[in-house]
């Protein structure tokens, strides 16, 4: 009884009471298929399994054969001939009641359970008797459980359970089951838990239990599990679903059944006056018929108009109309709201001029003009496939502008539409697969993906190419990179066939950010700049933000951190200038590492915070940036607590992949820690993603790095040292390197390790872990400048030295001497030291009239926080 827990609860009162001695009523409410019969079904086993003895009776679906027919088969009673009727006009015929009332007498003399089930097709004078026999019994250990469906709302039963009702009997509506107990009734019925396109299949049901009992039983017998994306809401429905709705829909009158036929043709909601209109009456003489649909569950009215109350039933509708039928109904349609000529086909009110323009609109960038377009046509647009159109065009507006829920919803409401043509079919197919690859609903993506792969030659290049990245993403998030980038390559091939004015570049990106992540820059350039070329050279500028980021991400990887920042600007200022905010999130991430690298923790901060949002990516790479500014500030034991309570990227092999670094920082934090254990699982899967990508040094290189610090393997440092492509990775491996040297008693190889690093972290302007690295040689008894010669005015700003001027930016926000101390790797006497330097080139003689002159002068954010101590 999934999702049934308070209306069971109603019947164990009843059943207890019974057990005591006591009676009671309980009424079950319910649109067709909604469980009453399988409620009353459990509760009557559940009364034998107490001992209480069960009368069962149902009405059979043509009615009763005679008057109180289904009361004396409960009692196991033979009817009489000419027994019944004689009083059926003004109550139970005598002899009836009298042989019923008998045969409950018999029953009563222990506790009785009287279940009657679907009495919305008993005959009145049935009803009649059973409201006297109530009466009856009520001071005997009689439970009364009955049951009538609502979708037959003028009926004697509705006015019988009212009656008793009055009477203080308890009353129970089955309403549709919840999202959660949808998904347990799935898992029950396939033995396992559902996966997305399941679950998205038993959707359109609407938490109607025999609906969905009986599709996923129907979907699992004819071997239609799995449906392609595009076909879901179309596509092969069991018979067994078509015989529920053939026995939901059969009993209607003509005049129902083509109402119901044409809502389901003409889409999701159809305005009455329009339905009229299609079916040759007025609104006034359609409400008899409407009613009788919405009175037996299939239709619904909503604001907009008339709907199925169950999508499913709508769809199953829907494929039962031949396709000539369906066509002349859109048709039909489409005339009666178009201001164009009636001649004219469905086909040539499609496009034109101003669908044109807006594809164009959206290819150059003007994404916000675009859907300002779209929204105007649809307020004033009847033909049905025009609409579909226009939002197939929404729905791509929406996944470059980073709604990528809302893309979706927009791109199945198009599918949703018979008879679609061939290239706003693939548009919305290609729409959705991209918004599900970049939201990482792979379940959905991987299902749909591999329908289109298997439809060959149904689907365009595009398409195709879509499906593939699809794939390529779900193989990258399992670590599975070669297998990633071919996918990736093929999907560029496939896209370059595209006409120019109708390509896309979601392809070249993906290369691009594999390579990137693998530390292949060369060739990542290489895509990148194909890309941009091609882009600019037929203005194709909604991609433009994202080709800017990928840019700064390799210029990150190269060491050369000015560059970074230039290129992640410039994406900001395109995805600020068009509109698409999800490569704004991945700029504001190589900011932010950029600052923390240069020790610019508020900066960091700063970067990390906004934009906020970004793709589920975007996110995992900012908690983990996140992490490393509280490790910076608060040590490595808050960090680790911060990383508990982070996004399950960060704990497998998916930030692995998109940051090969990231298993290094989390083995030292966790050894800083005291937490091996945490560190153990996080080296075997880099290890393991590297065994998976051989052919890619940068894995090789991140893997022996993290197992080196583990175990303070030299040799393994070394190695990653000597492989490291990121430049500031090989930085830090010869820092790691020099500390087990160190360890190992070998001191002068030691002080060449971070030698090296330390100039490495100078070239980078890698401030802070320069400072590291020297207090490191310091200890050694080797000490190293850190300061640098240059042309600098004897007074203002522009006098201080890097080192002073960070120490400046860190009083500014709050810190102490020791606190700055401890983050620059400096003695307290070292920093008061620089501190009165500063003083005495600002002219200023205190920490107030510092923060006064920087915020005076520009030199911070007035309105970003600062700290009061990190204690």
């Amino acid at each position: 009884m999934r999702g049934r827990e308070r209306e069971w609860r109603h019947v164990d009162g009843l059943l207890q009471a019974l057990r005591r001695g006591g009676g009671g009523t309980l009424l079950v409410d319910g649109e067709p298929g909604s469980g009453k019969s399988r409620l009353l079904a459990e509760a009557a086993g559940a009364a034998s399994d107490r001992g209480v003895s069960v009368v069962h009776g149902s009405v059979e679906e043509l009615g009763e054969l005679s008057p109180c027919a289904m009361l004396l088969a409960a009692l196991d009673l033979r009817s009489e001939p000419g027994m019944g009727y004689e009083g059926s006009s003004v109550g139970p015929d005598p002899r009836v009641l009298e042989r019923v009332k008998a045969g409950f007498e018999k029953r009563a003399r222990e506790p009785v359970l009287a279940v009657f089930d679907d009495l919305q097709r008993a005959d009145p004078v049935t009803l009649k008797t059973l409201n006297a026999l109530h009466d009856l019994f009520a001071a005997r250990p009689i439970g009364w459980m009955l049951s009538r469906s609502t979708a037959v709302k003028e009926c004697q039963a509705a006015s019988l359970f009212d009656i008793l009702e009055r009477n203080e009997a308890a009353r129970v509506t089955l309403a549709p089951l919840s999202p959660g107990a949808v998904t347990a009734l799935i898992t029950d019925t396939l033995g396992g838990p559902p996966d997305a396109a399941t679950r998205e299949l038993v959707a359109a049901a609407s938490g109607n239990p025999l609906l969905i009992i009986e599709l996923l039983v129907g979907l699992q017998d004819e071997g239609l599990l799995g449906a392609p994306c595009g076909d879901v809401s179309r596509g092969p429905v069991p018979d067994r679903v078509r015989t529920v709705v053939r026995r939901w829909v059969g009993p209607l009158s003509a005049e129902a059944r083509s109402l119901v036929e044409t809502v389901a043709v003409l889409g999701r909601t159809l305005p009455l006056e329009h339905a009229a209109s299609l079916l040759g009456t007025t609104p006034a003489a359609l409400l008899s018929v409407m009613e009788e649909s919405t009175a037996a569950g299939i239709l619904v009215v909503t604001e907009r108009g008339l709907a199925f109350r169950h999508e499913l039933v709508g769809d199953v509708v829907a494929t039962g109309i031949p396709p000539p039928v369906r066509h002349a109904l859109l048709e039909q349609f489409g005339v009666l709201l178009s201001p164009q000529p009636v001649g004219m086909p469905v086909t040539a009110r499609l496009s034109g001029p101003t669908t044109t323009v807006i594809d164009a609109a959206i290819c150059e960038g003007r994404l916000q003009e675009a859907e300002h377009m779209v929204r105007e046509r649809l307020d004033h647009h009847g033909s049905v496939y025009g609409v579909a159109e226009l939002r197939c065009l929404l729905s791509d507006i929406m996944y470059l502008t980073g709604r990528g829920d809302e893309a979706i919803r927009e791109a199945k409401t198009v599918l949703a539409v018979p008879g679609l043509p061939r290239t706003v079919r693939e548009r919305a197919i290609l729409v959705r697969l991209y918004a599900m690859t970049r939201l990482r609903d792979h379940g959905a993506a991987q299902t749909c993906a591999q329908g289109v792969i298997d439809g060959g030659s149904r689907h365009g290049p595009a398409t195709a190419a879509a499906a593939l990245i699809a794939l390529a993403t779900i193989e990258r998030d399992e670590g599975r990179l070669s297998g990633a980038l071919a996918l990736t390559e093929d999907a560029g091939r496939l896209a370059g066939v595209d006409r120019p004015q109708e390509r896309r570049y979601e392809a070249h990106l993906a290369t691009a950010a594999i390579l990137t992540d693998v530390h292949q820059l060369d060739e990542a350039r290489a895509t990148l700049r194909q890309a941009r070329t091609d882009m600019f050279a037929h203005g194709h500028l909604a991609w433009a933000a994202d080709v800017a980021v990928l840019q700064a991400r390799a210029e990150l990887v190269a060491g050369r951190f000015d560059s970074a920042v230039t290129e992640a600007e410039r994406a900001l200022k395109l995805a600020a200038a068009h509109n698409t905010p999800l490569p704004a999130a991945e700029a504001g991430s190589v900011l932010a590492t950029v600052a923390l690298r240069r020790g610019d923790l508020q900066g960091a901060r700063r970067h990390i915070a906004a934009p906020p949002g970004g793709s589920p990516e975007a996110r995992a790479r900012r908690a983990l940036l996140a992490a490393q500014v509280i490790e910076a500030r608060e040590g490595p034991r808050s960090a680790m607590l911060l990383l508990e309570d982070l996004p399950n990227a960060l704990r497998g092999r998916s930030i692995l992949a998109m940051d090969p670094t990231a298993s290094v920082w989390i083995v030292r934090i966790a050894l800083a820690a005291d937490d091996r254990p945490a560190a153990e699982p996080v080296v075997a899967a880099a290890e393991a993603l590297s065994q998976a990508n051989v052919e890619f040094p940068a894995l090789a290189a991140s893997a022996s790095h993290a197992r080196g610090l583990l175990d303070g393997d030299c040799d393994a440092l070394a190695f990653a040292a000597g492989q490291a492509v990121d430049v500031w990775a090989r930085a830090s491996a010869e820092e790691d390197l020099g500390v087990a040297l160190k360890a190992a008693g070998r001191r002068e190889e030691a002080a060449g390790s971070l030698d090296r690093a330390l100039a490495i972290y100078h070239d980078l302007g890698s401030i802070r872990d320069a400072a590291r690295t020297r207090q490191r040689l310091r200890g050694m008894g080797v000490r190293r400048r850190h300061w640098s010669y240059a042309e600098r005015p004897v007074s203002g700003w522009d006098s201080l030295t890097e080192t002073e001027h960070t120490v400046a930016l860190h009083a500014v926000d709050g810190w102490t001497n020791r606190q700055i101390a401890e983050q620059m790797f400096l003695s307290v006497h070292t920093v008061a030291f620089h501190l009165r330097h500063v003083y005495r080139k600002l002219s200023i003689n205190s920490r107030v009239e510092l923060t006064h002159l920087a915020v005076a002068q520009g030199r911070v954010d007035p309105d970003r926080p600062h700290d009061k101590g990190r204690g």
